[in-house]
């Protein structure tokens, strides 16, 4: 028994001091979005524990959710990890992803002392059908702009732009879609 119980524990800090993703469960109204995320309000809060908090109050009409934040200072970005589960068809899936970002980034935007030269990164994830037929949430989304560009955007206008993808091809850095949800 001590023997499994090192070996759990062997196993289980490692991978939470290597995991620094802060994840956000709305669905719990027993707890607050503080604690949570591991965010105490007796520490100075970090960036992360800042925008957890402001975007938990975000309710985004594409019916995605906001999975984690984290920042990683090896290359100086901060990490909005999406997650849409239920969709039509693959353009409803990318525009809702498109939409979320269009709805996150004022917010993002507020916090120019904090991530004033660094990246923002969203990654997005849903439920997709693997080989063996069997669904799985995977990584279909990634795009990165830099905080500094971002700024010049107007994103409220930006909102009720027809063409979402467009959009995102002329404003963010890179951008790459999962092939099973790049086409229709």
């Amino acid at each position: 028994m001590r023997s499994t119980l090192k070996l759990i524990i062997g196993v289980a800090i490692p991978i939470l001091l290597l995991t620094p993703l802060i994840l956000i469960d709305k669905d719990d109204s027993s707890e607050s979005v503080w604690e949570i995320s591991g965010c105490t309000q007796n520490e100075i809060p970090t960036i992360e524990c800042i925008l957890i908090s402001e975007l938990a109050e975000l309710s985004l009409d594409s019916e995605v959710k906001i999975v984690g934040i984290s920042y990683y200072e090896n290359i100086d970005a901060i990490v909005i990890g999406l997650e849409k589960n239920t969709y039509s068809d693959n353009e409803h899936l990318r525009n809702s992803m498109i939409g979320s970002i269009l709805e996150i980034m004022p917010i993002v935007l507020n916090h120019s002392e904090e991530l004033s030269g660094k990246k923002i990164v969203f990654i997005g994830s849903s439920t997709l059908l693997n080989a063996g037929d069997t669904c799985g949430i995977r990584k279909v989304f990634h795009t990165e702009i830099k905080y500094d560009e971002a700024t010049q955007i107007d994103w409220i206008n930006c909102a009720n732009d027809i063409d979402r993808e467009q959009l995102l091809t002329d404003n963010f850095e890179s951008i790459w879609w999962d092939t099973r949800i790049k086409t229709d």
